[in-house]
């Protein structure tokens, strides 16, 4: 054989080869339905909370997607996920313009919905992220779905849609993870409603009347939950009350200039440490951002809250300081005193168990975080903010999971969201990008020239 010929059949042999190996792979991949996840913050595969709502099902879980046409793959990836994940869960996909009978049968008016069947009950629900699909599961495994009540006679924050300093986005969110939202007037009401599973008050700008009070605190001590967002405004009765179970809220607001969002005055906060030994925080490993906000502070209870046992799960950067007067940061910028101020990091969300717990009996469950913006509209996307509302929540509900949401799709930026740029990452970026970067191609190109005219 002539050596062109046997290059071409070397040639051949290698390329068949090759096309054989691919083709054992394959095959073998279709057998294990295994997968490696090597992309940034595991974009590609379930978040543990996912996993672990997926591992209450106790029957088969069908899942019938109706998908837009040309989405077909999209939608399969998630679901081939869950499939991957339980045993239990079975999916179909269906295009909803071949089969318009077949969606109307269960009332499917829009694309990315999934009729979700399970023991016996159906249940549509949104399905075109990973987040709102596991919702919709987590309320068709709940008989019962957990009620909200949203205290509003103090110039509370609602959650009206359309409104930046408002909880539109978060009631949303909370009603895709199963919570059904309703108003509350202590002023018109006797008691919490029996079947309240957390009291939640957002950001009161008027202060509680005594029976108020006394409301909420029955039903704390005979095992609610209550759940205070305190702005850094003057709340005598509600603060006192607070201070009755073992947390202070402070008369200052928490400043942090180093890691503050860009443009902002210093007063929109970064939360990045967490007490994970408490379920509440346990699992969130992104910071959260809160808004203005003032300092909570855990120390042993009193007025008769016999088994207050309080704590500060959650601490601001070591730059930041508590600035004593919340009336004195709004003069504009504020310059750490050591005589009066408190330096980082700084107590912003503290918990507290009132009452007994044991034989059947649950002790009351206080949450209080020292600000209400987190919440907002125009906070809520920011890092680990969602992620801090839905374990909170997560835990005054002992929910199965707390604590575990999605993880945080990072881009790149270490802890960091694209959405939230602090000052001295602002100046990093101008830098970099505006002088550096145009710069070096000016002083190269300068260097280059006067070495060329040197050798003339």
């Amino acid at each position: 054989m002539s050596r062109p010929a046997a290059h071409w059949v070397a040639f051949f042999l290698s390329a068949a080869a090759v096309l054989a190996a691919a083709a054992a792979v394959q095959s073998v991949s279709e057998l294990w339905r295994g997968r490696f996840d090597l992309t940034l913050g595991g974009r590609l595969s379930l978040s543990d909370y996912s996993v672990s709502v997926l591992e209450r099902l106790e029957a088969p879980l069908r899942i019938d997607f109706y998908y837009r046409r040309g989405e077909r793959l999209r939608a399969r990836d998630l679901l081939d996920l869950l499939a991957a994940t339980s045993r239990r869960v079975q999916y179909d996909l269906i295009d909803i313009d071949r089969n318009p009978l077949r969606a109307k049968q269960y009332e499917v008016r829009r694309f990315n919905r999934a009729v979700l069947s399970y023991q016996g009950r159906e249940l549509v629900t949104p399905a075109a992220t990973e987040e709102a699909l596991i919702g919709g599961i987590l309320r068709i495994l709940e008989q019962r779905r957990p009620v909200l009540y949203l205290v509003n006679d103090h110039r509370e924050r609602t959650t009206r849609v359309g409104h930046d300093d408002q909880l539109g986005r978060a009631g949303q969110i909370l009603h895709r993870e199963g919570y059904v939202l309703k108003p509350l007037s202590l002023l018109h009401a006797s008691s919490v409603p029996a079947d309240a599973a957390v009291v939640v008050v957002a950001g009161p700008e008027l202060d509680f009347a005594a029976r108020e009070i006394a409301m909420l605190d029955a039903y704390l001590r005979r095992g609610g939950a209550v759940l205070v967002l305190v702005d850094p405004v003057t709340l005598p009765r509600l603060e006192e009350w607070i201070d009755s179970h073992g947390l202070e809220l402070a008369d200052d607001v928490v400043i942090d200039q180093a890691n503050r969002v860009y443009g902002s005055d210093g007063t929109n906060v970064l939360v990045p440490y967490f007490r994970e030994t408490h379920p509440v925080a346990r699992r969130l490993q992104t910071p959260a951002v809160l808004g203005r906000a003032r300092s909570v502070v855990a120390r042993s209870a009193t007025n008769g809250s016999a088994g207050g046992r309080a704590q500060v799960v959650a601490r601001t950067a070591r730059e930041s300081f508590a600035a004593a007067g919340a009336e004195r940061t709004r003069a504009g910028a504020v310059e750490f005193d050591a005589a009066t101020d408190r330096p980082g990091p700084i107590g912003v969300i503290g918990v507290s168990l009132v009452g007994p717990e044991g034989e059947g009996r649950r002790a009351g469950r206080l949450v209080v975080i020292g600000g209400a913006a987190f919440a907002s509209d125009d906070f809520i996307a920011l890092l680990g903010n969602k992620d801090l509302l839905v374990s909170v929540l997560g835990w005054l509900t002992d929910r199965p999971a707390t604590g575990a949401r999605v993880r945080a799709r990072v881009a790149g930026l270490g802890p960091l969201s694209p959405v939230f740029v602090s000052e001295r990452l602002s100046q990093v970026i101008f830098w970099s990008a505006v002088v550096v970067q145009p710069g070096l191609p000016l002083i190269l190109g300068a260097l280059i020239v006067l070495r060329r005219r040197r050798r003339r």
